[in-house]
C-alpha cells in the first residue's frame, strides 16, 4: 500500500528509472511535478500512455510536452468520465510492476493529496492476471484515444483557459490566499436564498432602500443616455463617482449611497478635469451581458492611467474603481470601501487585508456569481425586481457599518 505523496513520488521515480516501457493510464495530469520532469527526459521508454482531458483537469502544459507524439494519446469525449490510475512499468512478463489506485500523474497527487495505491509486481500471486488485466485497459483506452495536433492543444488550452475559475469555485478555492480553502457550502454568503438576501436588504429600513433605488435608477437612467461617461454631463460624472454634486436637490446626499468617495481627493480632481482614460476604462464594461474578468482586467489597466504621475499612480485604486463598477453594472459589482469591507470579507470567508484588484474579482466576484440568490433570483415585486437588478451592489446594504 502506498498512502503518502511522499512515498508516491519515490516509487515513481525508482521505477521511471528502473523499467524500459513506461504503459499508462490515468484521467488527469500536469507539468508542475518533478516527476513530470524525469517523464519528458526518458520519453522514448514511453510505449503506450493515455490520459483523459475530462473537466478539463489536465494541464495543456503537459499535453504540449507530447503534441504529434504517437505514443502519448488523450481521451476526448469518453461515455462517462475516463476515470482509470494504471501505471504499468515493464521490462518482460517475468520483470515489470505496476501502480493501481487514485493518484492521477499530478503534482498534488505527488505533494498534497489523499492518495491510496497499491504496487504490484511479477512477484506477486495472480500476478500473470494482473498484468494481462492492466494491459487490457490500457489497450482499450488507448485505442479510444488519439494524438494531439498543434491545433487541438490551442483549442484546448483557450477553453481550458476560459473554465479554471469554474474549476476554482467548484473547488472553493477562488483568489484567495487563504492556505485552507473555506468550501463553497460553508460561505455564508454563497447559500442564502433569495428570500433570506431580500430580508436582509430590506432590514436597513424602508428609508434606506428608497434611497438606494433611486440611486440605482438615476445612474442606469444616465449610462441608459448612449453618451460615453467623458460626455456627462458636470454634475451627472461627480454624481456617478460618489462625490459631492447638486444632483440630489433636494438635500438628500444621496450620492453617498453606494460608496461615498467624498475622501478621495485625486479622484475627485481627475473626475472634475473628466480624465479621458476613465471613461475609456468604463467603455470596457459591457451595459449588457456576462462581464468576464477580461472585460475587468481591461478596465483596470486602463482605469489606472489616469493617476499616472500622482501619488496614486501604484496605488491600490480599488475603492474608487469599484464605486464607478457598481454604478454602471451593479448586477455584478459591489463598492469596496472602508464602511464595507470587513463584514463582507467576513461573510465571504476572505481575507480582508491585501485586498487587490485581482483578488476582488477572484474572491468577491466569483463569489458573487456562484452565490444562490445571485443564480436564482425570485422578486415579487415591483421594488424586488429593482434590487434584482442591482443585487450585486446591494451587499454594500447587508455589510455598512457607520
Amino acid at each position: 500500500m502506498i498512502i503518502t505523496s511522499k512515498i508516491l513520488e519515490t516509487e515513481f521515480i525508482r521505477l521511471i528509472n528502473n523499467y524500459n516501457e513506461y504503459h499508462w493510464a490515468t484521467a488527469w495530469a500536469s507539468s508542475s511535478s518533478s516527476i513530470f520532469s524525469d517523464l519528458v527526459s526518458k520519453k522514448t521508454k514511453i510505449k503506450k500512455i493515455v490520459v483523459g482531458i475530462h473537466f478539463y483537469q489536465t494541464h495543456p502544459d503537459f499535453i504540449e510536452a507530447f503534441v504529434d507524439n504517437n505514443r502519448v494519446h488523450f481521451i476526448e469525449q469518453p461515455d462517462g468520465t475516463f476515470h482509470p490510475k494504471v501505471y504499468l512499468f515493464y521490462n518482460n512478463d517475468d520483470d515489470w510492476e505496476v501502480i493501481i489506485g487514485s493518484a492521477n500523474f499530478t503534482n498534488s497527487a505527488f505533494t498534497k493529496n489523499t492518495e491510496a495505491s497499491v504496487l504490484i509486481s511479477n512477484k506477486d500471486d495472480n500476478s500473470s492476471t494482473i498484468l494481462f488485466d492492466a494491459k487490457n485497459i490500457i489497450e482499450k483506452s488507448w485505442n479510444e484515444g488519439k494524438t494531439f495536433s498543434r491545433k487541438d492543444l490551442n483549442n484546448y488550452r483557450l477553453t481550458w483557459k476560459n473554465q479554471q475559475s469554474k474549476i476554482r469555485s467548484l473547488s472553493g478555492k477562488y483568489g484567495s490566499n487563504k492556505k485552507v480553502p473555506i468550501p463553497i457550502y460553508n460561505v455564508a454568503v454563497a447559500n442564502r436564498t433569495w428570500r433570506q438576501y431580500i430580508n436582509r436588504v430590506r432590514s436597513e429600513g424602508i428609508e434606506n432602500l428608497n434611497n438606494r433605488i433611486a440611486v440605482i435608477d438615476l445612474a442606469q437612467n444616465i449610462f441608459e443616455g448612449g453618451n460615453h461617461f467623458h460626455e456627462f454631463e458636470h454634475e451627472q460624472r461627480k454624481f456617478i463617482a460618489g462625490i459631492p454634486n447638486n444632483l440630489d436637490n433636494d438635500g438628500n446626499w444621496l450620492w453617498g449611497v453606494f460608496g461615498s468617495m467624498k475622501g478621495a481627493g485625486i479622484f475627485k480632481n481627475r473626475i472634475i478635469e473628466n480624465d479621458i482614460n476613465i471613461s475609456l476604462a468604463l467603455d470596457k464594461i459591457p451595459s449588457v451581458g456576462t462581464v468576464t474578468k477580461n472585460h475587468y482586467n481591461q478596465f483596470i489597466e486602463i482605469y489606472q492611467n489616469a493617476f499616472i504621475g500622482t501619488q496614486l499612480e501604484n496605488a491600490n485604486n480599488l475603492a474608487t474603481a469599484t464605486r464607478l463598477l457598481s454604478m454602471k453594472r451593479p448586477d455584478t459589482f459591489v463598492c469596496f470601501d472602508s464602511k464595507n469591507k470587513s463584514e463582507l470579507c467576513r461573510d465571504f470567508g476572505i481575507i480582508q487585508s491585501d485586498m487587490n484588484f485581482e483578488r476582488y474579482w477572484e474572491d468577491i466576484v466569483q463569489r458573487i456569481y456562484d452565490c444562490n440568490w445571485w443564480i436564482n433570483p425570485n422578486p415579487m415585486n415591483r421594488i424586488e425586481e429593482k434590487i434584482s437588478f442591482a443585487r450585486a451592489a446591494f451587499l454594500d446594504s447587508l455589510y455598512y457599518e457607520e
